[in-house]
């Protein structure tokens, strides 16, 4: 079985409340940037922004690496018990729940992380050393951050496995 991943669960964010205590503690709005910019923000990178804000009132609208694990998202898995252990091991340190499934050897996994652990399982679990099938779910799970706006690997290229499969991230940094 192909394994498959999706965003079970993603920041609730109470801004009313953040940003009210916010202007009276700090005399100003740290989503101000934020909420100047021309780009489309989903809750999580606004918040991030905002907490950069905090400190710095000029700080640039980007993932700052620092402040990545204040952001929690729980991704539900559902792959072979082989397929499972190998995601497992490139998401380590998160919490997660496994759990038989009415399917013989397929298990259904809830997985949560921060912001800087998924960043860190999905460079991991797209590594050339990495079985297609587990890198398959982590190329899946790149792209559903990135559909949530939130472009952790910028600093990676993508590039075809020999699998013809699935993809590759490399740190640009690196070479």
């Amino acid at each position: 079985m192909t394994p498959d991943a999706i965003i079970i669960q993603r920041p609730d964010i109470d801004f009313v409340t953040f940003l009210g205590i916010a202007l009276k503690v700090l005399g100003r709005s740290p989503a101000a940037m934020a909420d100047a910019s021309a780009i489309q923000l989903t809750d999580a990178s606004r918040f991030l922004s905002c907490l950069a804000s905090m400190r710095n009132p000029k700080a640039l609208i980007d993932l700052n690496e620092r402040l990545l694990p204040h952001i929690s998202y729980s991704v539900l898995l559902v792959a072979d018990e082989p397929d499972t252990v190998d995601i497992l091991e490139c998401a380590a340190g998160m919490p997660f729940v496994v759990a038989e499934t009415v399917m013989r050897g397929v298990l259904a996994v809830i997985i949560t992380g921060t912001l800087a652990q998924w960043k860190a399982a999905v460079l991991a679990g797209s590594s050339p050393e990495i079985e297609p099938a587990t890198r398959f779910t982590f190329n899946k799970l790149h792209g559903l951050f990135r559909n949530e706006g939130l472009n952790l690997w910028a600093h990676c290229r993508q590039r075809q496995a020999s699998d013809q499969w699935t993809y590759l991230l490399e740190d640009k940094r690196e070479h």
